[in-house]
């Protein structure tokens, strides 16, 4: 299995269709997105082509440049959009397989499944029948299937006609029952492709789990409308599997793995969602989990409406299931345009309110949306003015159009999927109450909820079927999700997954305004990150903070945080100077036992994140909301980017450095904050004294340093972290080597633990006590780069 740490490096690339460079700026058609590279970049660019993968690691050895930034560079532009990815293989990695096959009373479809498995092209498998409690034949018509050559069948006889065992656990006893290392799960109504096991078991070589597409079998009116809306399929790009991405879940009617994995991550006793539970604990477990959309498996679906229905109300009940045990919303929240609630406020005030009422509210908030709307559009113009005539007019209309559309598909998808019930229901109550306006206002919104997504849908994807045809399974898969939705809120005691502050996120003119107020953002999405043996939990609603974990690295950081919680002990104080939003202090404090946190952050979206994520992982430590630095004081913190959660690209200005109008500025990218030093912290009772130190701090390390001069000196304090910023202290007029001659001077040696971009080291400082014992303050000469040891 993979173990290397290098996950990104497994992966190859290539231009999405309709990408194209010109000069140093990289242009997608659709969706339209544009970006300016520098010349290196653009270089590294041109050796991708639209029709060929290439892995990062190719391309950096054919330019002779390191790999790890052709790495991040290739996964920045794949998130963003521009390059295809898809996972790694080896073709030369055939070991045989076990599958795995869990059945009750279908005999009929079983036999049709055994029928296909015997047609695969791959050179040596098994098949392990898991049988739980079947009285209808299917465990004799099992035994007695014959395969040619060197495949054969396993009839493995589980639970009873009354006590069946269920689905997930008959998958823990296939898994033991499997001879074979790589194990491979599909369902007794699938029919496997010939090409399957050959497509995905490569893709073993350097990920754990992976899975393949899943299609329908047949053209019956069921597997037409389940070839465009089935919740099993995982579409045609392959992905890495992210409960918040557009992979969230590999479904076990076409999954392939290592035995270890599954044995290491077992199936849930349950039979339903059984395969997301196993995912998204994979994950949290550090383990690659990926998606293919090839080794392609068929699925016969039902072509009754009632059986149809009831399997989409078993999945509706499920997500209750995994909003108790993982906290709603892991799939991500739909955009919705800030002039729909403000439509709403504005019909419910002309409603109820005076008409004097009624027109000052609708003239403001015209008035306000004409403001926002004018500002946003000078801003898309402006930028759409530096890149003419590199993306025309027509270009940028149809984008427009098509994102429009989008997100009214979207926005009523959600209605229609969740709550078209319950607002018919309101609006025939109001409109009975003799509120007819309002009542049929609430209806008339409803039913264009429910119409349009069906309308979008038969005319984009043409379905060989009728509208009515089609229709009538659009509305037993909603209607019937939707009920289980709300059954499954009473079964599983929770609403979580029904709260539309989680389910939509405003979107427009005006949105970035609500958000800061946190109005249409009442939580947030939530990543588990594993390290070692220390899992976390953290909320993540910015796109700074998505960076931070779809980059399995952690922006190359993992090691660090790795090497931290190894050298952690029980009771250690633990200060995390320069915080964020507190991946360091979070995971420290799940591994304290009679230790402390100690978390410092200046930044106000930054402080208040990593006082939600400290809540969030039960650690009791209030955030030190100031900067440290060398001296008590003021000073303002400058960022290019935007004050969102995560940035971490904020540089403090003591007042003496920063120019005189920004000290006082209220703007997004300078904030006036107090300064103390780490030896006043801790003198005044504020803060027990560290014994482990981690600083990130931009550039500003030196100062912070030389304010923790007797917090350094203390015996105790045994181990420092610290990123280097190499350009920003030049800037400063500091040397680099300035922050290793203080933490010399206090008795620690360094060592160079990781290298990131930009030239940037983290340093790991460990006290020598002896030496620490015979060394002052002044006893120390000039220490060069060359103490920083390799």
């Amino acid at each position: 299995m993979p173990g290397d740490g290098s996950k990104r490096g497994h992966g190859e690339y290539r231009l999405r269709s309709g990408v194209t460079v010109t000069g140093t700026i990289l242009v997608s058609t659709q969706p339209l997105l544009a970006t300016r590279l520098n010349e290196t970049a653009i270089g590294t660019i041109d050796a991708l082509e639209s029709e060929t993968f290439r892995s990062p690691v190719a391309v950096a050895s054919e330019l002779g440049r390191d790999a790890e930034p052709v790495v991040q560079l290739f996964e920045r532009l794949h998130r963003r959009g521009f390059l295809e990815w898809r996972p790694a293989r080896d073709c030369q990695f055939r070991p045989p397989v076990s599958i795995v096959v869990t059945v009750r009373n279908d005999r009929s479809s079983l036999k049709k499944c055994l029928d296909a498995l015997a047609e695969l092209e791959y050179p040596m498998y098994e098949v392990v029948v898991v049988d739980d409690g079947s009285t209808d034949g299917t465990n004799k018509m099992a035994r007695n299937y014959g395969m040619v050559g060197t495949s054969r069948v396993h009839v493995l006889s589980v639970g009873s006609a009354t006590d069946p065992l269920g689905i997930g656990t008959s998958r823990n006893r296939g898994v033991a029952a499997a001879t074979h290392d790589v194990v491979a799960f599909t369902d007794a109504d699938c029919r496997p492709r010939t090409d399957w096991l050959t497509d995905l078991v490569p893709i073993l070589r350097t990920a754990d789990l992976v899975g393949g597409r899943i299609r329908p079998a047949g053209e019956t009116a069921a597997s037409v409308y389940e070839g465009i809306n089935s919740s099993l399929d995982m579409g045609a790009y392959a992905s890495r599997v992210d409960p918040g991405g557009n992979v969230p879940y590999l479904a076990t009617a076409n999954l392939i793995g290592h035995r270890s994995a599954f044995e290491s991550v077992p199936f849930p006793n349950r039979s339903i969602a059984e395969d997301v539970d196993v995912c998204r604990r994979a994950i949290a477990a550090g383990l690659e989990v990926v998606y293919s959309p090839t080794g392609v498996v068929e699925h016969v679906y039902r072509d009754g409406k009632r059986d149809f229905s009831s399997r989409r109300a078993a999945y509706g009940s499920s997500e209750a299931l995994l909003a108790r045990d993982y906290g709603r919303n892991a799939s991500g929240s739909v955009g919705m345009p800030t002039l729909l609630p403000f439509a709403v406020i504005v019909g419910l005030l002309a409603t109820f309110g005076s008409a004097a009422v009624s027109a000052v509210t609708v003239g403001v908030m015209a008035i306000s949306l004409g403001l926002l709307g004018s500002f946003r559009g000078w801003h898309l113009w402006q930028r759409y003015r530096q890149l003419n005539p590199i993306i025309a007019a027509s270009d940028v209309l149809r984008s427009w159009g098509r994102e429009r559309l989008s997100s009214a598909y979207a926005v009523s998808r959600e209605i229609m999927r969740y709550y078209s019930g319950p607002a018919l229901f309101l609006g025939v109550l109001v409109w009975g109450a003799g509120i007819q306006t309002v009542g049929s206002g609430i209806i008339g919104v409803t039913i264009t909820a429910i119409a349009l997504p069906l309308a979008v849908e038969y005319n984009v994807h043409d379905p060989d079927t009728s509208l009515l045809g089609y229709g009538t399974y659009y509305a037993a898969d909603h209607f019937g999700y939707q009920y289980g939705a709300y059954r499954g809120a009473f079964v599983y005691h929770t609403f979580s997954h029904l709260n539309p502050l989680t389910r939509f996120r405003l979107t427009g003119a005006g949105a970035k305004l609500f958000a800061r107020r946190r109005i249409g953002r009442e939580t947030s999405p939530t990543e588990t990150l594993t390290v070692g043996s220390v899992t976390g939990r953290f909320n993540v609603d910015s796109s700074a903070e998505e960076w931070w974990f779809k980059d399995d690295q952690l922006r190359g950081e993992r090691p660090v945080v790795a090497d931290l919680l190894d050298r952690i002990k029980s009771d250690d104080t633990f200060l995390d100077v320069g915080a964020n939003i507190g991946i360091y202090s979070c995971l420290v404090g799940r591994k304290l036992d009679k230790g402390t946190v100690i978390a410092v952050e200046p930044h106000p979206e930054n402080a208040a994140r990593l006082a939600e994520n400290l809540s969030m992982n039960d650690i009791d430590s209030p955030v030190v909301r100031k900067a440290l630095g060398a001296e008590n004081g003021r000073g303002v913190l400058t960022s290019p980017d935007d004050t969102v959660a995560g940035s971490g690209t904020h540089t403090l200005l003591t007042e003496q450095d920063a120019p005189t109008d920004s000290v006082s500025s209220s703007t997004d990218q300078s904030l006036s904050t107090p300064v103390v030093t780490g030896d006043s912290l801790v003198a005044s009772g504020e803060r027990p004294q560290p014994t482990v130190v981690k600083i990130d701090v931009e550039g500003t390390e030196v100062d912070v340093l030389d304010g923790m001069d007797e917090v350094l000196s203390d015996p105790s304090c045994r181990l420092v972290y610290c990123e280097l910023h190499p350009e920003s202290l030049s800037k400063r007029g500091v040397a680099t080597e300035r922050a290793t001659t203080v933490l010399h001077k206090k008795g620690f040696s360094v060592t160079r633990v990781q290298d990131l971009p930009d030239e940037r080291t983290i340093v790991r400082a460990e006290k020598d006590t002896v030496r620490a014992e015979k060394t002052t303050s002044n006893a120390v000469g000039n220490v060069d780069s060359d103490n920083v040891e390799q």
